[in-house]
């Protein structure tokens, strides 16, 4: 009888405080139409793996490896989290032997992904990846990848071109050279891209605290929180 009441008491407060929380600033949320809406949002957006190769990550100066690799996998881990969708390509894996996608990449693109080799270095130029792009319905582009100055830059230039709306992720993209990076960067943006960050990408992609994946998911235990705890408190200040 005791443990029957001590269970009453347990859930009376948790009612007492979902509607407290409800009669809060939760319920001051103004939600958006998702497909719609001019933000980021899990509904509306489609991301470009372009290169993470072993090969091109081996030669990239501007930045530490270890950072690179880490902003790529939040990005990946964060489109997962969402599930949004994601387009992988690769460059020259059968036509010249080039290793494909590496494995800290790989792990979070779902299987049901086929990775598009080229021969082009304009991703846009593959018209499986058009296609790709385009069965997704979804308008809004985040790509990231190597070389800055190479692929990325042609494949967004492009893909404005025809009507798509472009963001650069500038700290998920690195080259040889920093003059190359920002240059590349410098030249996108120019043309109507819009320069961005994975964790501003995520974050927008959230939109609020009473998101269902803040603090859990069903491939992130810890929804986007653990993702930023992982990933970006460690690296601030470091880039």
């Amino acid at each position: 009888m005791k443990n029957l009441k001590n269970v009453v008491n347990i859930l009376l407060l948790s009612s007492l405080a979902i509607l407290t929380w409800a009669q809060g600033p939760a319920s001051n949320f103004t939600p958006k139409n998702p497909v719609a809406d001019n933000l980021l949002t899990s509904e509306n957006t489609v991301i470009l793996l372009i290169d993470w190769q072993p090969d091109l990550i081996q030669t990239v100066q501007n930045i530490d490896q270890d950072i690179m690799m880490n902003n790529i996998e939040a990005l990946v881990k964060t489109a997962a989290l969402f599930d949004i969708p994601v387009i992988e390509t690769t460059i020259g894996v059968e036509m010249a032997g080039s290793e494909s996608t590496v494995p800290a990449v790989k792990k979070w693109v779902p299987k049901t992904v086929k990775n598009i080799d080229r021969v082009s270095l304009n991703a846009w130029q593959n018209r499986a990846l058009v296609e790709a792009v385009r069965q997704t319905g979804r308008k809004k582009i985040l790509i990231t990848g190597l070389w800055t100055s190479g692929c990325p830059t042609y494949t967004a230039l492009d893909a404005l071109e025809d009507g798509y709306e472009v963001y650069v992720l500038a700290d998920v993209m690195r080259d040889a050279t920093k003059v190359a990076h920002e240059m590349a960067i410098q030249r996108m943006v120019q043309a109507g891209a819009s320069p961005f960050t994975w964790e501003g990408a995520g974050a927008e992609i959230l939109r609020s605290y009473t998101h269902p994946k803040t603090m859990q998911g069903d491939k992130i235990k810890g929804g986007f929180v653990e993702i930023m705890k992982d990933h970006f408190y460690p690296f601030a200040g470091k880039y």
